[in-house]
């Protein structure tokens, strides 16, 4: 049996420890949305399948779907773009590159032409995001000023005046190649064979990049092919109780989440919605069932210990029951 598909890169709050548990309430559905993709755990985790699905993955962030398109059309050059010793200077002058391009007309160019994709930045992106802790997109104090990297000074009474911070090397500074599977030491090579199964499972996944509720119209969510006939949507928006988590995100869109659901998805959906202790206790009034469990990483960076066990599953009343696939809370972290 294969290795798992996981994403090349780490991402906060992903779901793939989560993931069995969503896929036994949603079935095996014709139709399937993640309008906030991240590393898209689940879709990676979904059970093996023949025929056809018509699967929708979505994030606002566009450097982020620049790498899933990249992955998906040209993973050869992501690897090679990707692939290299973890260096200091490296790590900074790609970040910098990266937030210089970080502007509204990246995200007009992927919404522009459905293959548009740059390979080499999703190579610097993946490089990046595997070498930093937290994360490295915030503001910060790097600007790139006549084409050279400059930091503003450090302003506060300890003395240290201009003082350069070293990138954060978690791992052993394995950089991409420790969110790999099994990579060991075969280098490049190994890394675009695993790429390459990533491009295989993705050819036929349609990968968007913008607001959530572009995803969640019925023109996205009925449409679909084989399989049990049903139409599904994992959501996991930023969580409204976790201001320690997200830097730099708006939390409120939890809140516009659960009107959703509430308000105007189909009753006859599957949908899964993540979130924190009592954070959408207003679903189950409307019949929902939740469950606690962890997602996939634990705490993370986040300041509280015990984040990993606040998480919660929301589950539409049109998901499988226990009858219907067993124990569905078999695999709940208590």
């Amino acid at each position: 049996m294969s290795d798992p598909l996981i994403a090349p890169f780490p991402y906060f709050g992903g779901k793939r420890r989560a993931a069995p548990i969503v896929w036994r309430a949603l079935g095996d559905p014709s139709g399937y949305v993640e309008p906030f993709a991240g590393s898209a755990a689940v879709l990676l985790a979904r059970p093996d399948f023949s025929g056809r699905r018509v699967e929708t993955i979505n994030d606002a962030d566009g450097w982020l779907v620049n790498t899933w398109r990249a992955l998906q059309l040209a993973p050869g050059a992501v690897a090679q773009a990707a692939f290299g010793p973890v260096t200091e200077i490296d790590y900074h002058a790609r970040l910098a590159w990266l937030q210089e391009r970080r502007t509204l007309d990246l995200v007009a160019w992927l919404e522009g032409d459905p293959e548009a994709h740059d390979p080499k930045a999703a190579g610097w992106w993946l490089y990046v995001v595997a070498c930093g802790i937290g994360d490295p997109f915030g503001p910060g104090p790097w600007r790139t000023v006549d084409g050279h990297l400059r930091k503003l000074p450090h302003l506060g009474n300890a003395g240290q005046g201009v003082r350069r911070e070293l990138p954060h090397l978690g791992d052993a500074g394995k950089g991409v190649n420790r969110e790999l599977p099994h990579l060991g030491d075969a280098g490049q090579g190994a890394l675009a064979a695993y790429l390459n199964r990533l491009t295989e499972r993705l050819t036929r996944v349609r990968i968007t990049c913008g607001p959530w509720e572009r995803v969640v119209k019925p023109s996205v969510t009925r449409s679909g092919a084989q399989g049990d006939g049903s139409r599904a949507v994992f959501l996991d928006p930023p969580y409204s109780t976790s201001g320690d988590l997200y830097a730099h995100v708006d939390t409120d869109v939890s809140h516009a989440v659960r009107e959703w659901c509430l308000t105007k998805a189909d009753p006859l959906m599957r949908i899964v919605l993540c979130g924190y202790d009592n954070e959408h206790e207003e679903l189950e009034n409307a019949g929902w069932s939740v469950m606690a469990g962890k997602s996939g990483r634990g705490a993370g960076y986040s300041v509280r210990s015990d984040n990993g066990r606040r998480e919660r599953l929301w589950m539409s009343p049109a998901c499988l029951t226990m009858n219907e696939q067993g124990d569905l809370f078999a695999e709940a972290i208590a």
